[in-house]
């Protein structure tokens, strides 16, 4: 999160910079005014597609990144029920549902992808917790 912040405030410095720069040509005239002729590089629409897409990627880290201590938690309490109490387990078990791909809107598509960078980190979180335990009741057996 603290790169992807960094990234952001030195984009943000750049644009600034750029500004200024393009300000202190008008101003000295290095640069040719041309009021006939002149049309927007870049359109508003395309600048809403670019923030929603950078909101989109800061939200989607902040969440996996606090996600992934959850998943940390949960997994090492559902070891623990697991082992300890089978029945409670089985009662926390949940189904999963499947949307229509039609009707997905733009906040829906980015929650699902959230979603799955989410599932990918718990499985990348389940596997390095089973090796750890794996390790630990080999070092057990040679005790």
């Amino acid at each position: 999160m603290i790169f992807t912040t960094i990234i952001f405030f030195i984009a943000i410095i750049g644009a600034f910079g750029m500004l200024i720069f393009r300000a202190w040509e008008i101003k000295t005239d290095r640069i040719k005014k041309d009021h006939k002729n002149y049309t927007p590089e870049l359109s508003f629409r395309y600048i809403e597609k670019v923030f929603l897409l950078l909101i989109k990627h800061i939200i989607q880290s902040i969440v996996l990144s606090s996600v992934k201590a959850w998943f940390i938690i949960t997994t090492k309490i559902k070891k623990w029920i697991a082992n300890k109490l089978p029945r409670l387990d089985k009662f926390f078990k949940k189904e999963t549902k499947i949307l229509d791909p039609r009707k997905i809107s733009f906040i829906q598509r980015a929650v699902i992808e959230s979603k799955i960078k989410i599932k990918k980190v718990k499985e990348k979180i389940k596997k390095e917790h089973e090796e750890v335990i794996e390790k630990i009741d080999e070092v057990d057996k040679i005790i």
